[in-house]
């Protein structure tokens, strides 16, 4: 079966005004995205969640004018986001990447090997790219703009300096290059990035208690887990995952507790 995109690849991009119709495209996709999403998880679960069970939240709602900053360097990364995708989809049409959209019997098995190793290639990337933009030099040349954002919301999860930006938009395009993906399971890792991203920054804890003792749960990034690291920069560098935490002892020794006190209605009442 065969999935057909000839009218999205029918168009060559590389030419400067094709490329330029698309990365706007791109570009608007991308950022209507984050506002939508980030104004609807703020309203529907930081708010609507944070007012039926106030242990949930782990600090009041942010000021206006750090909404506007966070929203401002989204802008920005969209920009940058949209380029990297419009250079991706060219690459794409001249046969350099390994995206495909015909399925055999095979894919009932590799679509999900592939997404999840995509993810474990992807957080891996990110865990140690995260610990190198947290060397001191680093850090104050462009890593403080994301963490300029002490308190968190929905709003801070893609507001980032553009050096950050392209460091994480470049990812995708490159993973693409040789990992044989079908271009649903793109599409998935898409939704994943951006979903994951508003529950770990939106400063509301979603999960249950018990998730801490789950075999699979315990092992997702939360917003407990992603808070702590806003507020003491050290620790708990991962993006979907705490394994790369665990393993090298980067995970907050005090993150247990803290994930009980906002999820435990018992120990809040």
């Amino acid at each position: 079966m065969d999935f057909n995109l000839d009218w999205l690849l029918g168009t060559d991009y590389s030419q400067p005004q094709n490329f330029l119709i698309i990365a706007s495209i791109l570009f608007s996709g991308v950022f209507l995205r984050y506002l939508i999403l980030a104004w609807v998880y703020h309203e529907l679960v930081y708010k609507k969640l944070g007012d039926s069970r106030p242990y949930r939240k782990l600090h009041q709602q942010v000021r206006i004018p750090q909404v506007k900053r966070e929203i401002w360097y989204s802008f920005q990364g969209a920009i940058i986001f949209a380029i990297s995708g419009s250079i991706m989809l060219i690459c794409w049409q001249k046969g350099f990447t390994r995206l495909y959209t015909a399925l055999t019997y095979w894919d009932l098995l590799w679509i999900p090997m592939s997404f999840f190793l995509a993810l474990f290639i992807h957080e891996t990337y990110y865990y140690w790219l995260h610990r190198w933009m947290h060397r001191p030099k680093v850090l104050r040349h462009f890593h403080h703009i994301h963490h300029t954002s002490l308190y968190t919301s929905s709003f801070t999860s893609f507001s980032f300096h553009p050096i950050e930006a392209f460091l994480q938009a470049i990812f995708l395009p490159v993973l693409v290059l040789f990992l044989p993906m079908h271009f649903f399971v793109l599409l998935a890792l898409l939704v994943t990035m951006s979903i994951s991203a508003v529950i770990n920054h939106a400063g509301v804890e979603v999960y249950a208690s018990t998730a801490i003792q789950s075999p699979f749960a315990r092992w997702l990034v939360g917003a407990t887990h992603h808070d702590m690291h806003h507020l003491k920069y050290r620790c708990n560098y991962g993006l979907y995952f705490t394994f790369w935490d665990v393993w090298m002892h980067t995970e907050d020794a005090g993150f247990e507790k803290r994930f009980l006190e906002h999820t435990s209605k018992e120990k809040n009442s």
